[in-house]
């Protein structure tokens, strides 16, 4: 097995649904559409940081360590879902936000609250002055003793979805699916990657459609290419096809930047709502499902090839965007 040697817990119970959107395909007069939805977990409201939270915290295990360390914004869905992972192993979780106490709770930091994570909130100050801060705490927690990992290696999380590439096929080949199209948001790099990278193990007959709600194309693709590399020699496995043969990248739909709201990506949520019944936030999902969306209408996609779009979670988060409503 590919992750025979790699450390590594189980939190999800059972696969995640892969399902067709039916009302969806009609109004965009596509055949087959479909969501892997990794938003339905068996803890924490799901989401994709579980995955990679498997080898993070096999990792931090396999080291003895004994707390575990997460930084993120108040609405992070890494600092909630490493909450209810290390509540679930019996382990102790510190949480560092860069902002201020919320004058009200809601979303994900509503969550941590009701799990009694262990938080500080350290004012409004860049991502390099909080990991500052949180390394300085790591290094006080291991003068008294204790043996801290911080959550977050791109390339150990990054492992997570490799399998959820495994996975996703193995339930594509299993609904007769001849799967030819994925459509995944871009962003800090080990969800994406890790689904590219083991897509790739399966040569060019899979199209992964990486919309970036974060960063320039340039960039992303910097990202991607670093954790290949890194994966290859972990896993001790070549990539089947090259990035540019198999990845098409998207940054014309990030708007004006990461966490920012479009007119579209808000439509997108409205549009799964009143057709589904699916509730998706608007970081992450609203952008690629309405950049996948957009896409259809406009037919490049033969209209009867099958193809996914991969809800990565985090709907908690919708709790705290009532704003854009």
């Amino acid at each position: 097995m590919i992750f025979s040697n790699i450390p590594r817990i189980r939190l999800l119970h059972d696969i995640t649904p892969l399902h067709k959107i039916e009302n969806v395909g009609k109004d965009l007069e596509h055949d087959s559409i479909f969501l892997k939805r990794d938003d339905l977990m068996n803890i924490g409201m799901g989401g994709n940081k579980l995955r990679s939270l498997e080898f993070w915290i096999g990792e931090a295990i396999s080291k003895e360590s004994d707390v575990l360390l997460v930084q993120g914004m108040p609405q992070s869905n890494q600092c909630r879902l490493a909450a209810v992972a290390a509540a679930k192993c019996g382990m102790r979780c510190i949480v560092f936000h860069n902002a201020n106490p919320p004058e009200q709770y809601n979303g994900n930091v509503l969550l941590n609250k009701i799990l009694g994570t262990e938080t500080y909130f350290v004012g409004k100050i860049t991502e390099e002055e909080r990991t500052k801060l949180l390394l300085e705490h790591k290094a006080k927690l291991e003068r008294e003793g204790l043996r801290p990992y911080v959550i977050g290696d791109p390339y150990v999380g990054a492992m997570g979805y490799v399998n959820a590439a495994f996975e996703l096929v193995h339930q594509a080949e299993q609904q007769h699916i001849d799967l030819k199209h994925v459509f995944i948001c871009g962003s800090a790099g080990p969800t994406e990657a890790g689904l590219a990278f083991g897509l790739s193990l399966f040569g060019k007959s899979i199209k992964v459609h990486m919309i970036s709600v974060e960063y320039e194309i340039p960039k992303l693709k910097g990202i991607i290419s670093d954790i290949f590399d890194n994966l290859e020699k972990r896993l001790e496995v070549k990539r089947q096809t090259e990035i540019d043969d198999f990845i098409e990248f998207y940054d014309e739909y990030l708007g004006g930047g990461y966490e920012k709201s479009t007119p579209e990506s808000i439509g997108a949520i409205k549009y799964l709502a009143s057709k589904e019944g699916i509730f998706i936030e608007d970081v992450y999902n609203s952008k690629v499902f309405g950049g996948m969306t957009d896409i259809l209408r406009k037919k490049v996609i033969p209209a009867q090839d099958p193809v996914c779009c991969v809800i990565t979670g985090g709907t908690p988060a919708l709790f705290g965007q009532a704003q854009y409503f």
